[in-house]
């Protein structure tokens, strides 16, 4: 009998990976590269960029660019780029806005699925975040065994809302 693959849980991904030298060949990414290198490329944190002379602020699971410069990054024609966006978009995983100057990519549930955020902005694997907005009632105690049930609980409604 074959063993039932586990594809439970999450893995850490380091944004160094964009340096090394197999990220960063000449091929053409696939539709899962494109998907990683958005999650690498998304803002961690709240931060503010300059666009033509006008603040901007881009948030956590946010980022600025434009279709010509993820075309040029991922070796891809400017129309495949708008037709992964399009497809991204009916998946609801992720939303852009067009504008003249660039274009601002926001990643759907992305700090749901990194995990949550503390006041002071670091992680907490003990955030009882869940799409929606409401929290699990274990949040309240941080013990070892209160941590694995959070995880379990995002595990499981990960499973069951996909990046919805």
């Amino acid at each position: 009998m074959a063993k039932k693959k586990n594809n439970s849980g999450w893995i850490k991904l380091y944004r160094q990976l964009q340096h090394n030298p197999i990220w960063q060949s000449n091929e053409p990414f696939s539709r899962r590269d494109a998907w990683i290198d958005l999650l690498l490329l998304a803002n961690h944190e709240e931060r503010v960029i300059i666009v033509n002379g006008k603040k901007k602020v881009i948030s956590e699971g946010q980022h600025w660019t434009s279709y010509r410069m993820l075309a040029e990054r991922w070796h891809w024609s400017y129309e495949k780029v708008r037709r992964y966006f399009a497809l991204l978009d009916e998946l609801d995983m992720a939303h852009v806005t067009v504008t003249p100057n660039g274009s601002l990519v926001t990643l759907v549930n992305y700090s749901f699925f990194q995990g949550g955020r503390t006041a002071n902005g670091k992680a907490d694997d003990t955030s009882g975040a869940t799409t929606g907005g409401t929290t699990d009632s274990t949040r309240t105690r941080n013990t070892k065994k209160n941590k694995i049930r959070i995880r379990y609980v995002k595990c499981k409604e990960f499973a069951r809302q996909g990046w919805r």
